[in-house]
């Protein structure tokens, strides 16, 4: 499987809206370890480009924190399932993902 994260580089934290992300952390997971993670700019101008990136890394979901309604339905509409309200450390965050233990943020 793989999952794409809203990333900040400068950090290492998800990044808080997944509308101006620049960067998605594209990690391959293996049953319920990670075996291998990169960083993709997303160059994006748009929220459309940064779920072509998602589609293009052929990524399964999508991990950010905050989304706004229209992204979820684009999201929706592409028919890519996402999981919002993950803040911290981006591989913390995986990690609580791939072993079940997620907990959803304000905008759940």
């Amino acid at each position: 499987m793989k999952l794409a994260l809203a990333f900040d580089p400068d950090s290492g934290r998800v990044h808080r809206d997944f509308e101006s992300t620049k960067v998605l952390k594209i990690y391959t997971v293996e049953g319920d370890t990670v075996t291998e993670s990169e960083m993709v700019g997303t160059m994006a101008e748009s929220t459309d480009d940064i779920i072509g990136v998602a589609m293009m890394m052929e990524a399964d979901c999508i991990l950010c924190g905050d989304i706004l309604p229209e992204s979820r339905e684009l999201l929706d509409n592409e028919g890519i399932v996402f999981y919002s309200g993950f803040y911290g450390n981006a591989d913390d965050a995986v990690s609580d993902f791939v072993n079940g233990y997620v907990v959803f943020g304000p905008d759940e």
